[in-house]
C-alpha cells in the first residue's frame, strides 16, 4: 500500500480534498482490527470510515452521502493516509486480550508510582476519570466536574447555522450521539446531577435547531428519547431536589414545540417521590383550572400540552373514571366523544361507549369512526342488524369498497337484502364529480369485486368511474369480450404517451403490448399494426418512446 494506490481509487477532486482534511489534522481514532482498519473524519460532520485489506486491494466504505454510494470519497483518502503514515500495517491474526482478571493482579502488584504516572496521563484525555479522582482525593463532587467541554461538544453537534437536508441527516444524528455518549458516561462515571443538567441542556439545544432539520428517517425523534432516557437515568441515580424537578418538569413541557416531558408519569414516580408528586399535580392542575373551557376549533399547542398532561395525571392516579372525567369537560367535536368512547369500551363498559357515540352523532358533524365503533360494539354483543344500520349509515355517506365489505361481513347471512338496498342506492345516485371518484366509481368497483363483470361494465357505460378502474375493468371484460377492451387499453397508452416521461412511455409499450394480443384474438392483426404505423408516425419526434416501443417489439 503507498499514497500512489490511494489516488488511483479515488477520482482527482476526491483525493485532493481528502489530502488537505488529513493534513488539516481532521482524523482522528484510527483502529486496526486484523486486515480492517477504521477512523473518524470530522467534515461537514463527523463521518465513521472503515478500510479492508481484501485479495483485490483496498476497499473503503464511509457513511458520508458520496460514500455511501460506494465512492472511495475524500474522507477514505484522509483515513488511508493517515493509516499509512502510522505505518500502514494490518494483523493477520488479532491477538487474545488480556482478562480482567489477569490486569487486576498485575496493577494490585505494580509500582505505586508508575501507577500513579499513568492514572494522572489518562486523566488529562479523560476529564470523568480525572473528576473521580479528585473526588477520591476529597475534592467536592460538584466542583469536581467541570462541564464545559460536554457542553461544548454538544453545541458543535446539535447547533447548525444552515439547513441539514435529508442526505445529511444521518451523518448529522451519528454525531449527536457520540455527544450524547459523553452525557451518558456521566450517570455510570459518578455524575448524575451533572448529566441532569447537560440532558436538560441538550433539550433545549434540539428544540432551538429541530426546524432546520429534515427529519423524514425520525431522528431527531430517536436522539429526543434518548435524552428522555439519559435524563430518567440520571434522575434515579442522583440526588435532584424533587420540588425543583417537578417544576421543571412541567415549566419544560409546556414551553416545548417536541413534546419533551408529555409522558413522565409512571417513570418519574420515584424519582420525584410524595412531595416532588404532589408538586407536579398541584402545577399541572392549576394549569388545568386556570385554563377556559376549549372552544370548538380550539387546537392550539399549549391548550393541548395541558389536557394531555392532565389526561395523563388522571388516569395515573384515577384510573379510567377520572380520565373519562376530565375528557368529559372539553368535548367540543365527535372526535372527542370517539376518544371517551374508546376509553370505556376498553374497559368492557360498552354501554357508557354506545351512549357517548350517540351523543357524538347527534350534536356534531358525523363521524363514520363513530358508527365503526357502535357496529363493533353490536357485533360484541350478537347484535347484527344494529351493526348493519350503523355501517349502512356509514355506506350511504361515503360508498365505497371497503364500507361494502365491511356491511357485508357485519350482515353475515343476513346480508342479501342489505346488498339489494345497496345496488338500488348506488344506481339511483347521481354520478359523482369527486376526482377520487368519479362516476358511479364505487358502485362499478363493487360490482367488480363481486365478479359481476357484465353489470360493472354496464354501470361504468351509464354513468362513468375512474381511469384506474376503466382499465381493471377493461382487463377482466377482455377475458369474454376482447374487442371491448382494445379502446381502453388503446385510449389509455395514448394518456401515459401525453405525460411525456420514461416511466409513461415504458407503461404505454406495455398496455400496447396486452392490446396487441386483444388484436390476435380479434383477427385484427392488420389494424394493430396499422394503429403502431400511425403512433409512431405521430410521435416521430420522441425517440425515448420509440426505444420503448422497440425494446417491446411493436412495429
Amino acid at each position: 500500500m503507498s499514497e500512489r494506490t490511494v489516488r488511483e481509487l479515488a477520482d482527482p477532486k476526491s483525493f485532493e480534498r481528502g489530502s488537505k482534511y488529513f493534513a488539516e489534522g481532521r482524523v482522528r481514532r484510527i483502529g486496526v482490527d486484523g486486515t480492517t482498519v477504521t477512523g473518524t473524519v470530522d467534515g461537514t460532520h463527523t463521518y465513521r470510515v472503515r478500510l479492508r485489506m481484501t485479495r483485490h486491494g483496498l476497499d473503503g466504505q464511509c457513511s458520508c452521502p458520496w460514500g455511501a454510494e460506494g465512492f472511495f470519497c475524500k474522507h477514505c483518502v484522509a483515513t488511508a493516509l493517515a493509516w499509512l503514515t502510522q505505518g500502514g500495517q494490518v494483523k493477520a491474526e488479532r491477538p487474545k486480550p488480556l482478562s480482567d482478571k489477569r490486569l487486576r493482579s498485575f496493577l494490585l502488584t505494580a509500582d505505586h508510582e508508575w501507577l500513579a504516572d499513568q492514572l494522572m496521563t489518562a486523566a488529562k484525555t479523560d476529564r470523568v476519570l480525572r473528576a473521580r479522582l479528585a473526588v477520591a482525593a476529597g475534592a467536592a463532587a460538584d466542583s469536581a466536574f467541570d462541564d464545559r467541554e460536554v457542553r461544548n461538544r454538544l453545541e458543535r453537534a446539535i447547533e447548525i447555522a444552515d439547513y441539514v437536508d435529508y442526505g445529511a441527516a444521518y451523518s448529522y444524528f451519528e454525531y449527536v450521539d457520540e455527544a450524547l455518549n459523553a452525557v451518558a458516561e456521566l450517570v455510570d462515571g459518578g455524575f448524575p446531577d451533572a448529566a441532569i443538567t447537560l440532558s436538560e441542556y441538550a433539550l433545549e439545544l434540539l428544540e432551538r435547531t429541530a426546524d432546520r432539520i429534515d427529519d423524514s428517517a425520525g431522528g431527531l425523534w430517536e436522539a429526543l428519547t434518548r435524552v428522555h432516557d439519559i435524563h430518567l437515568a440520571a434522575c434515579e441515580a442522583g440526588s435532584p431536589d424533587p420540588l425543583a424537578l417537578a417544576e421543571r418538569l412541567l415549566t419544560r413541557a409546556l414551553d416545548s414545540e417536541l413534546e419533551v416531558f408529555h409522558d413522565v408519569l409512571p417513570g418519574y414516580e420515584r424519582v420525584l417521590g410524595p412531595t416532588g408528586l404532589a408538586r407536579y399535580r398541584e402545577l399541572v392542575e392549576a394549569a388545568w383550572n386556570s385554563s377556559p373551557r376549549r372552544k370548538p376549533d380550539d387546537y392550539s399547542s399549549r391548550r393541548l400540552t395541558i389536557t394531555h398532561l392532565m389526561e395523563r395525571l388522571s388516569e395515573f392516579s384515577g384510573g379510567a373514571d377520572a380520565l373519562i372525567n376530565v375528557m368529559a369537560r372539553d368535548v367540543t367535536s365527535a372526535y372527542d366523544a370517539l376518544r371517551i368512547a374508546e376509553r370505556l369500551h376498553a374497559d368492557n363498559r360498552d354501554d357508557e361507549a354506545l351512549s357517548w357515540l350517540a351523543r357524538g352523532l347527534a350534536d356534531y358533524q358525523p363521524d363514520s369512526r363513530l358508527r365503526d365503533l357502535a357496529a363493533e360494539i353490536h357485533l360484541r354483543a350478537g347484535r347484527r342488524d344494529e351493526a348493519a344500520d350503523m355501517l349502512y349509515a356509514n355506506l350511504a355517506e361515503h360508498p365505497t369498497l371497503d364500507a361494502y365489505r365491511a356491511l357485508r361481513e357485519a350482515a353475515a347471512e343476513g346480508f342479501p337484502p342489505w346488498r339489494d338496498r345497496v345496488l338500488a342506492l348506488l344506481a339511483d345516485t347521481l354520478p359523482t364529480k369527486d376526482p377520487r371518484w368519479p362516476g358511479r366509481s364505487a358502485l362499478v368497483e363493487i360490482l367488480l369485486d363481486e365478479g359481476d363483470t357484465e353489470a360493472a361494465w354496464q354501470a361504468a357505460a351509464d354513468g362513468g368511474c375512474s381511469a384506474e378502474l376503466q382499465l381493471r375493468l377493461a382487463r377482466a371484460r377482455a377475458k369474454t369480450r376482447p374487442a371491448d377492451a382494445i379502446p381502453v387499453l388503446l385510449r389509455t397508452a395514448d394518456q401515459a404517451i401525453d405525460r411525456r416521461t420514461r416511466d409513461s412511455y415504458r407503461s404505454a409499450a406495455r398496455l400496447l403490448s396486452e392490446a396487441k394480443h386483444l388484436f390476435a384474438r380479434c383477427d385484427r392483426v392488420n389494424d394493430f399494426h396499422d394503429h403502431i404505423k400511425a403512433l409512431r408516425h405521430t410521435h416521430r419526434t420522441k425517440w425515448a418512446l420509440r426505444q420503448e416501443l422497440d425494446q417491446a417489439g411493436l412495429r
